[in-house]
């Protein structure tokens, strides 16, 4: 058998929910809620009309996938220039 999974695990929706938020503050780094591994996010998938793009995001150490909607638009904070 071997020792890895082929099928990743998905993300629990409080998993996925933080992975959201994060995003909503930079898309340069979001890290896994599990590991604290960097997050790979795959580039915007268009789903047309009003629903807005998805992005595949996987954690390769922890083997844990999702697929991230109606990520909230990017603010910087106050100390940012």
């Amino acid at each position: 058998m071997p020792k890895f999974r082929e099928t990743p695990v998905t993300f629990t929706r409080e998993e996925a929910r933080v992975i959201r938020h994060a995003m909503g503050r930079s898309m340069a780094r979001v890290d896994c809620p599990c590991c604290g591994s960097v997050l790979s996010i795959s580039d915007p998938i268009d789903r047309g009309g009003s629903v807005g793009a998805s992005y595949e995001v996987s954690c390769v150490p922890c083997h844990r996938f999702a697929v991230i909607t109606e990520v909230p638009k990017i603010h910087k904070s106050e100390d940012e220039p």
